[in-house]
């Protein structure tokens, strides 16, 4: 494959580097610790030989444009935060996982979901509410590219289907993207409380 090549002639410039007595930095524009798209490279090189020093991800940067916070969101459990290749059907399982998942208040972060947008929605859509709110922070941090697309999941997919970008975007499903959420939570508790 023409990306494994490609990565592999970069590891090795990086290495004939290092041998000459060089420092190297790969500055990576995801989050290094999540689905950051530098660590196909790290992979190649033994760990005590690479430092990861963090900076402002894009989920933290998506979440400072959303102006939101992904719990207390009503009454959500669960924060999730992956790729969406189990939405795409290419194992007979996968559609359990998001069957699973619709059972409780959940919060979904999907990296790496805009490529085929359709399918992710249909996937969805099979498990969700339609009014299931959804937001995309294309560019999260650069403030002169960063935009936000919202929708639900009944109309995201056809909104981002008409979007040229496929990559830089991140996907958020779920409930904390309306209303007042600390409102709801407190709502909730008071709620618990007096049963």
């Amino acid at each position: 494959m023409k990306r494994f090549r490609l990565r592999d002639e970069r590891v090795k410039k990086i290495k004939a580097l290092l041998a000459q007595g060089k420092d190297v930095g790969l500055l990576d524009s995801g989050n290094p610790c999540l689905f950051g798209p530098s660590h196909w490279y790290v992979e190649e090189f033994d760990s005590e030989d690479v430092v990861i020093v963090p900076g402002m991800g894009c989920d933290a940067a998506a979440m400072a444009a959303l102006g939101k916070s992904t719990i207390p969101a009503h009454d959500v459990r669960f924060v999730m935060q992956t790729a969406p290749f189990f939405l795409m059907g290419w194992e007979k399982t996968d559609r359990q996982i998001l069957k699973d998942l619709a059972k409780y208040p959940t919060t979904m972060v999907l990296y790496m979901a805009l490529y085929e947008p359709d399918k992710v929605f249909a996937a969805l859509g099979e498990m969700l509410p339609p009014d299931m709110p959804c937001a995309v922070v294309y560019w999260a941090g650069y403030p002169d590219r960063q935009r936000i697309v919202r929708g639900t999941v009944a109309d995201m997919g056809q909104k981002l289907s008409k979007d040229k970008e496929r990559f830089m975007g991140l996907l958020f499903v779920g409930r904390f993207l309306e209303g007042k959420p600390y409102e709801m939570a407190q709502k909730l508790g008071q709620k618990e409380l007096e049963q």
